[in-house]
């Protein structure tokens, strides 16, 4: 895979509101959660590590998602765990925006 076919386009900027996540479905058909956290975009897989519960329903504060089964958080800038019951954390992607898109390292 090329660098360029590295990065997938997902959403225009104006598409997700400042403390929101959206989830999108790359070309192999994984899912993952993209955010707008105070006009920095961010991605991380859509579920969390714990139950397999879409990111997407959770509650946002901050650099933080809650997820909405068990409480757990992860922080959204690393998808460290930041508190239980997950043990693992969520990957991560490379964002960019380039002409008001988001584009997402898949890499």
């Amino acid at each position: 895979m090329s660098d360029n076919e590295n990065w997938i386009k997902t959403y225009s900027v104006s598409d997700i509101d400042d403390e929101d996540v959206k989830e999108f479905q790359l070309p192999n058909g994984n899912k993952i959660a993209v955010y707008n956290i105070n006009n920095k975009f961010y991605a991380t897989d859509l579920f969390c590590t714990h139950e397999k519960v879409s990111l997407c329903e959770g509650f946002i504060d901050g650099d933080s998602i809650e997820c909405p089964l068990h409480q757990g958080v992860f922080k959204i800038s690393t998808g460290e765990v930041l508190e239980s019951p997950p043990t693992e954390g969520l990957k991560t992607y490379i964002t960019k925006i380039e002409d008001s898109y988001i584009f997402v390292n898949v890499s």
